[in-house]
C-alpha cells in the first residue's frame, strides 16, 4: 500500500515559463509556416509571429542561464557521449530517470532553439520579389547577394525546422509508447510521477523554481530588444 502511494506522488519538474514558451512557440511556428505559404496580406501575420517567436527564443535563451533549475542548459546539456548512453540504455530496455530532458531530448532542444533563432534572423534580412517585394526589416542594410542568399536560406530552412520537429514529435511519442511516459502531458501540467524521476527508494532532487516575476522582466526586456532591432 506504501508502495502503491509512493508512486502516485507527482513531482514538479516544469515551471509555468517553461511550459507557456512551449506551447506558444509552437502555435506561432504554425502560423508563421502557414501565413509565409499563404503569402499576400498574410504575410502581416508571419512578420509579427516572426518577431513574436525571436523574442520567445531570446526569453528561453536567458531563462536557460538565469532560470528554474531543469530550463538551464547546465543542468540538461550532458554532451555526445551522455546522449548516446542514454540511447543504449533506452533500446535496451533500462531504466532511466530524470526530472527534465534526458540527455538525448536535451540536445534536441539546443538544436531546435538554435535552428529556429537561424530561421527568424534570416527572416529579417530576406526579400521575396515574388510577394510584392516583401522585405524583412534589416534587408536594406545588407548588400543584395546577402539578401538573396539569407532569403534562399529562409526559404529552404522550413524544410529542416518540419523535420526537426516531426522528429521531437515522433521521440516524444515513442516514448509515450515505449515507456509508458507522458512528455507531452507533462509540458501541460508541469508534473511527472515520482517513478518517472528517481529509482525506487531514493531521494527525489531539490529542484529550484524562479521567479515569475524574474521571467516576465526577461520577456519584456527580449521583446523591447526585438522592437528597436525591426524598428
Amino acid at each position: 500500500m506504501a508502495d502503491s502511494k509512493i508512486s502516485d506522488v507527482r513531482i514538479k519538474v516544469w515551471d509555468l515559463p517553461v511550459r507557456l514558451f512551449h506551447w506558444a512557440l509552437v502555435i506561432l511556428m504554425a502560423a508563421s509556416y502557414f501565413s509565409g505559404r499563404a503569402g499576400g496580406d498574410w504575410m502581416k501575420l508571419h512578420f509579427w509571429s516572426g518577431y513574436a517567436i525571436l523574442t520567445l527564443l531570446l526569453f528561453r535563451i536567458a531563462w536557460g542561464f538565469v532560470g528554474s533549475t531543469t530550463a538551464r542548459f547546465s543542468y540538461f546539456v550532458k554532451g555526445p557521449v551522455a546522449g548516446l548512453a542514454y540511447l543504449r540504455n533506452l533500446a535496451a530496455g533500462r531504466p532511466t530517470y530524470e526530472a527534465g530532458h534526458n540527455p538525448a531530448g536535451g540536445a534536441m532542444v539546443v538544436v531546435l532553439i538554435f535552428a529556429v533563432l537561424a530561421q527568424a534572423v534570416a527572416g529579417l534580412f530576406s526579400a521575396d520579389t515574388d510577394l510584392g517585394t516583401v522585405n524583412g526589416p534589416l534587408a536594406n542594410l545588407i548588400v543584395d547577394k546577402w539578401v538573396d542568399r539569407l532569403t534562399y536560406f529562409h526559404k529552404s530552412w522550413v524544410t529542416v525546422l518540419l523535420w526537426l520537429v516531426g522528429l521531437h514529435v515522433l521521440a516524444s511519442l515513442g516514448y509515450l509508447v515505449w515507456k509508458r511516459q507522458n512528455l507531452i502531458g507533462a509540458m501541460v501540467t508541469g508534473h511527472k510521477p515520482r517513478a518517472h524521476v528517481v529509482p525506487p527508494g531514493q531521494p527525489v532532487p531539490t529542484l529550484g523554481f524562479a521567479s515569475g516575476r524574474l521571467a516576465l522582466s526577461l520577456l519584456v526586456v527580449a521583446g523591447a530588444i526585438v522592437y528597436f532591432v525591426v524598428r
